[in-house]
C-alpha cells in the first residue's frame, strides 16, 4: 500500500520536514513540488531547485504517467491542488507521499481544513501539528515491490498484466482489421493505458511504412507514452515528439494543427479524449478511419464521466462497429489502496450520477449556496460535482477549491424532489479600484477571478469595465437525461434574477466557441462582446466572451461593445478569422448588421445586378466578390439564404468570399477537383437564392 503524511506548521519545521524525507530516502525516483519563492528555500531545497527532481506550477503535467517512489509536496502560499492530483497518481505500490502545509494556510484556506478533516482517520494517511504537544511520526520505509500487481503468466509485447496484453490487441486489430471500426480503450488511472498505446506504436514501428499520429489536448502528458518508445526501440531516430524506425513513424500532431491540414496517417491515437470537446472529435471521426480514443474515466487527466456517456454513446450510433475496452487491474499501486481512495472522496472526482426523472406538474426549486453551506450538506456537494464533472470537459481539482475558499463564489442548484436537476457555477467580478485597472490596462498586472472586466479592458478597449459589477457563469450543467429539455434556459433565467437582486450589471460567460454552444447563449439573449483570435489549446476551440446587460446603463455599454465587435469582425473575418468553422461564421455572421443600411438604393441595384451577372456567368469571380459578400451578409441577417443545411455552396461562399480563404484550401477541405467545379457551385447557389427573392 502507498502511504501519506501531511505536517501542518511553520516553514522552518515544515523545512526539516523535508530535508529529513530527502536525506532518508534511498531511491532516485522522487519529485519535490513547491510554489516557494528561491528566498524561502532551505539549502537542501535549493539544490533540488536546479535539478530534474523539480517540480512546479507550469510543468507538473509532464510527469503523468510516470513512476515515482517518493513525492515531496509543499503547499507554501498555495495548495496546487491539480498538481497534487496528478502527481499523487505517480506514486507507486509502497510508494510515500509527503504534504507539509504552511499554518498560515490552513487557518485562511476553508478548502485546506476540509481536505485534512477527510485526511485524518484514513488509514495509511498520518496528519501532523507543529502544535501537537506529543508526536510519534511512524516510520515508513519504502517497499516500492510491484510484484504483486504483475501477472506471472509470460505477456506479449512486454505488458505487465493481460489485460493490457488484451489492450493492445485490440489496438493492433484496429489497423489490420476492417476500416470505420474505431476502439475506445478507458481505465482508471494507473492502469497501463498510456503504455499499452506505446506498446502498440512499438509493434507497428516494426512493420514497413506504418505512419502513426498521436494527438491530444496537453502534449506534456504525452511524456511516458514517447519514453516507453525509446526504451523499446534503442535503435529508432528520436526527435521531439517524433519516433522513426525505417519508414515508419509516430508523432505528435496538435487538435488544431490536425483538424486544419487533415494529415493522414495508418493510425490515429487520442490521448485523453476525455478532455477534447465533442464536435471536435466528432471531425476526427469524419476524417479519419483507424482511430483509438484512449482516456481516463475518473481522474484528473480527463473529464470524467462525460466521455463515457455522451461520445461512447454517439460513437455507436455513427460506427455501429466500433469496440469499447476497459482496463481495471492496475499496474502501479495495489487494488484497494488507500491513497488513491481518498484522493477520489475528497476531491469529489468519482463521478457517478444517479439516474434522475423529471416528473411534469411539479416544482423546481431553487437554491442559492456558497461552498460553506453546501458542506453542511456533503450528500449534495458530491452530486454538485458529480454533474460537473460528467458534463464539463474543464471541471478540475481547483474548482472544489474555488468554491471554499472564494467568497464571490456561488453555486445555483435547480431541484426537483431532492432530485439534483442542474447547477451553475456563479462567480463575482468586478468593481475594483482605478489603479489595479490601469495596471491591467497597461499590462503591468493580472488579477485572478475577474475575466470578463480584464478581457473587455485589454482586449475590447472597454476604459470603463471596471466600473461595472458582473456575475459570470463559469460552468453550467444539466444531467445528461434531462438535456434538451429547456432546463437550461430555465437556470439561466434564475441566474439573471439572482445577479439583477444583488445589484449586478451584467452577467456573462466564456467558453470554447462552437455553433451549437454559441447558438444556445444567443438563444438566451446574450451577445457576443469577443471571439479569441487563437484556439484554446485544451478544447481546440476559439474562446467566446458572451454578455447579457441587466440594467438601463449597462444596456447603454453593451450596444456600444456589440457594435465594436460587428464592426471589427468584419474586416478579422478573413484574417484572425479565416479559419473559424462554417457553421460557427454562419451563426456569427446572422449577427451583423444589414451592409446595405448605410449604403444608398443606387449601390444596391448595382450590387444585384452584379451578383446575378456571375450566377449567369457573365462575369469573373475576382470583379463580383465585394457585391457577393455584401449581398450574401445581407441576406443571411434578413434570414432569406434558403437550404443551408443541404447546402455546400453556403460553405463555399463563407470559406471564399467571407473568409476569403485561398482555392487550394478549399479544393482540399472539400474533396474538389479544382476551380471549375467551385465556381459551379457557387454560381449554382447563388442563382437558387437569387431566384427565390
Amino acid at each position: 500500500m502507498r502511504s501519506m503524511l501531511i505536517f501542518i506548521g511553520e516553514q522552518e519545521w515544515l523545512n526539516k520536514q523535508i530535508e529529513q524525507h530527502i536525506s532518508e530516502s534511498k531511491s532516485a525516483n522522487f519529485l519535490f513540488f513547491s510554489d516557494k519563492l528561491a528566498s524561502t528555500q532551505s539549502n537542501t531545497e535549493l539544490e533540488i531547485l536546479s535539478s530534474d527532481h523539480y517540480v512546479h506550477n507550469k510543468n507538473y503535467r509532464q510527469y503523468l504517467g510516470t513512476e515515482q517512489d517518493l513525492i515531496l509536496f509543499e503547499a507554501f502560499d498555495d495548495f496546487n491542488i491539480d498538481a497534487f492530483a496528478a502527481l499523487s497518481g505517480t506514486v507507486v505500490a509502497g510508494g510515500l507521499l509527503v504534504l507539509t502545509i504552511n499554518k498560515n494556510l490552513f487557518n485562511n484556506s476553508e478548502f485546506v481544513r476540509y481536505f485534512i478533516n477527510k485526511a485524518e482517520g484514513t488509514d495509511s494517511i498520518y496528519v501532523f501539528n507543529q502544535n501537537d504537544n506529543e508526536q510519534s511520526f511512524p516510520v515508513i520505509a519504502l517497499d516500492t515491490d510491484k510484484s504483486e500487481n504483475i501477472e506471472t503468466l509470460p505477456l506479449n509485447f512486454a505488458c505487465k498484466t493481460y489485460e493490457q496484453q488484451q489492450a493492445v490487441e485490440k489496438i493492433l486489430r484496429v489497423v489490420s482489421g476492417h476500416r470505420d471500426r474505431p476502439l475506445v480503450l478507458t481505465a482508471d488511472r494507473g492502469r497501463g493505458k498510456s503504455t499499452a498505446l506505446a506498446l502498440a506504436a512499438v509493434e507497428l514501428l516494426q512493420q514497413d511504412n506504418k505512419q502513426i499520429i498521436i494527438t491530444t489536448s496537453h502534449s506534456e502528458s504525452l511524456a511516458i507514452f514517447f519514453k516507453q518508445l525509446e526504451i523499446s526501440l534503442p535503435q529508432a531516430k528520436t526527435a521531439k515528439h517524433s519516433v522513426s524506425l525505417g519508414t515508419s513513424n509516430v508523432k505528435f500532431v496538435p487538435l488544431d494543427v490536425l483538424l486544419k491540414q487533415k494529415p493522414s496517417c495508418h493510425l490515429l491515437m487520442v490521448d485523453e479524449a476525455a478532455g477534447v470537446p465533442l464536435p471536435i472529435l466528432r471531425l476526427l471521426l469524419s476524417n479519419y478511419h483507424r482511430q483509438v480514443f484512449v482516456s481516463t474515466i475518473h481522474g484528473y487527466e480527463g473529464a470524467g464521466r462525460g466521455f463515457s456517456t455522451k461520445f461512447i454513446k454517439e460513437l455507436q450510433q455513427l460506427k455501429p462497429q466500433s469496440q469499447h475496452f476497459h482496463i481495471n487491474q492496475p499496474i502501479r499501486w495495489a487494488r484497494g489502496d488507500y491513497l488513491e481512495s481518498f484522493t477520489f472522496d475528497s476531491l469529489l472526482l468519482d463521478a457517478t450520477l444517479p439516474k434522475v426523472c423529471l416528473q411534469q406538474n411539479v416544482e423546481i426549486e431553487y437554491k442559492n449556496l456558497s461552498g460553506s453551506q453546501l458542506l453542511l450538506t456533503p450528500g449534495l456537494l458530491t452530486q454538485v460535482f458529480s454533474l460537473l464533472v460528467s458534463a464539463h470537459y474543464q471541471t478540475k481539482p481547483s474548482d472544489l477549491k474555488m468554491l471554499l475558499d472564494n467568497e464571490r463564489v456561488r453555486l445555483v442548484l435547480q431541484i426537483q424532489n431532492e432530485q439534483l436537476l442542474g447547477v451553475v457555477f456563479l462567480l463575482a467580478e468586478g468593481d475594483i479600484e482605478q489603479a489595479l485597472s490601469a495596471d491591467i490596462k497597461h499590462s503591468l498586472r493580472r488579477i485572478k477571478g475577474h475575466f470578463t472586466p480584464q478581457s473587455l479592458l485589454v482586449h475590447c478597449a472597454v476604459e470603463q469595465a471596471f466600473e461595472y459589477n458582473y456575475q459570470r457563469i463559469v460552468r453550467i450543467a444539466i444531467h445528461p437525461e434531462l438535456q434538451q429539455l429547456g432546463l437550461g434556459h430555465k437556470l439561466i433565467a434564475q441566474c439573471k434574477r439572482i445577479a439583477i437582486e444583488q445589484g449586478s450589471d451584467f452577467i456573462s460567460s466564456s467558453f470554447g466557441a462552437n455553433a451549437q454552444l454559441l447558438n444556445f447563449w444567443l438563444s438566451n439573449d446574450f451577445s457576443i462582446a469577443r471571439i479569441g483570435f487563437s484556439k484554446d489549446k485544451a478544447s481546440g476551440e476559439h474562446s467566446a466572451l458572451v454578455l447579457q446587460a441587466l440594467n438601463s446603463k449597462s444596456d447603454v455599454l453593451l450596444k456600444s461593445i456589440s457594435n465594436q465587435f460587428n464592426i471589427d469582425f468584419q474586416y478579422l473575418m478573413s484574417d484572425e478569422y479565416q479559419y473559424l468553422p462554417t457553421e460557427l461564421m454562419l451563426l456569427i455572421l446572422q449577427q451583423l448588421p444589414n451592409p446595405y443600411l448605410s449604403l444608398d438604393d443606387q449601390q444596391v441595384l448595382i450590387d444585384q445586378q452584379t451578383v446575378s451577372d456571375f450566377a449567369l456567368g457573365y462575369r469573373v469571380f475576382s470583379c463580383c466578390a465585394p457585391a457577393l459578400q455584401r449581398k450574401f451578409l445581407a441576406l443571411l441577417q434578413q434570414g432569406k439564404v434558403s437550404n443551408l443545411e443541404q447546402s455546400l455552396g453556403y460553405k463555399l461562399m463563407i470559406r471564399k468570399v467571407i473568409q476569403q480563404q485561398s482555392w487550394s484550401e478549399i479544393y482540399a477541405e472539400f474533396n474538389l477537383t479544382g476551380k471549375k467545379q467551385t465556381m459551379q457551385l457557387m454560381k449554382e447557389f447563388s442563382l437558387y437564392n437569387w431566384s427565390v427573392k
